[in-house]
C-alpha cells in the first residue's frame, strides 16, 4: 500500500505541474496572438468612421429586419444566407456553429466580403472534440485568423478589448461579441443590432439546423444568462471606449430596453 505522505506528494507535483504546462502555454498563445492581430487588425482601424454599421446575428428576429439604407453590413456565422442582403464582413469562430454551410461561407462573395475566421483555440482540439475552424477552410475563403480569450480554466473571466491589434477578443459566449468589438474598432457613427435576440427562441433560417448543432454541442443551461450578462457589459464597454458611437437594437426581443430600439 502506497504511504499516504507520498501520495500526497506525487498528488502536488502533477497538480504543479499541469499548472506550469497551463501558464506556459496560455503565454505562448498570448504571444501569438498579438503578433498575428498585429498583422490583421491595424489596417481596419477607423476605417468606418461616419459610416453606419449593422451587426447581423442569427436570431428569428431577423426575418423582420428591413436593411437600413449605406450600412456596412457584418455578418455572424449564417447570416449571410439571409436573402436581401449583402455582406460586407462576415465573423465565424466556432466550428459546430458553421460546418453545415461552411462551403458556400468560403466562396461567398470572394473578392468583395472581407471574413474573419476564429481559432476557438487551440486548448480544445483533440480526436473527438474540434471547435476551430481549419485552416484549409481560411485559405479556400481568403480569411484573415483572429484569436478570443476562450480558454478552459475555471474562474476565467472574458473581457472586451479594446486595442484588438494586440489582446485577443473578447468571446463572451457568443460570435457576435466579436463582430461588435470590430465594428467599434472601425469607429462608426451608429451600430445597428440586428438579430441578436437573446432568447433560446431558434434561428432566423432553420429550427431544425439549431436543434441539430443543440445535438451536437447542448447549450449550458445558463448560457442565455451568460450572454445577456455579456450585453450588460458590452454597455459599459461602448460608453467608456466609444461614447460617440450610438447603439441601436432593432426589432429588440431580449435586448429591448439595453439600448436604444427601432421598431420596424
Amino acid at each position: 500500500m502506497q504511504n499516504p505522505l507520498s501520495f500526497l506528494r506525487s498528488r502536488i507535483r502533477n497538480s504543479i505541474g499541469l499548472l506550469m504546462d497551463r501558464q506556459n502555454r496560455i503565454v505562448q498563445t498570448n504571444l501569438s496572438t498579438a503578433f498575428l492581430h498585429q498583422k490583421v487588425f491595424p489596417q481596419f482601424k477607423g476605417i468606418h468612421v461616419g459610416r453606419d454599421i449593422a451587426v447581423i446575428a442569427t436570431g428569428p428576429s431577423l426575418l423582420k429586419y428591413k436593411p437600413i439604407p449605406g450600412c456596412i453590413n457584418i455578418g455572424v456565422n449564417s447570416a449571410f444566407m439571409r436573402e436581401g442582403l449583402d455582406f460586407d464582413y462576415i465573423f465565424a469562430m466556432d466550428l459546430y456553429s458553421v460546418k453545415d454551410y461552411l462551403p458556400q461561407m468560403n466562396e461567398y462573395r470572394k473578392g468583395k466580403c472581407i471574413k474573419f475566421y476564429g481559432l476557438l483555440n487551440e486548448f480544445l482540439i483533440s480526436e473527438s472534440t474540434n471547435y476551430t475552424i481549419s485552416e484549409s477552410d481560411a485559405m479556400a475563403a481568403g480569411a484573415f485568423r483572429f484569436r478570443t480569450d476562450f480558454a478552459p480554466i475555471p474562474g476565467m473571466r472574458m473581457k472586451f478589448a479594446y486595442d484588438i491589434s494586440t489582446f485577443p477578443l473578447g468571446d463572451c459566449y457568443s460570435t457576435v461579441f466579436a463582430a461588435l468589438q470590430f465594428a467599434c474598432w472601425t469607429h462608426p457613427k451608429t451600430i445597428y443590432i440586428v438579430g441578436c435576440d437573446s432568447t433560446d427562441t431558434g434561428h432566423y433560417n432553420s429550427k431544425a439546423l439549431e436543434a441539430d448543432l443543440a445535438k451536437t454541442r447542448p447549450m449550458v443551461p445558463d448560457s442565455y444568462n451568460k450572454i445577456r450578462q455579456s450585453w450588460r457589459e458590452f454597455k459599459v464597454f461602448v460608453k467608456a471606449y466609444y461614447p460617440k458611437i450610438r447603439v441601436v437594437s432593432v426589432n429588440p426581443v431580449g435586448l429591448r430596453g439595453e439600448f436604444e430600439d427601432l421598431d420596424q
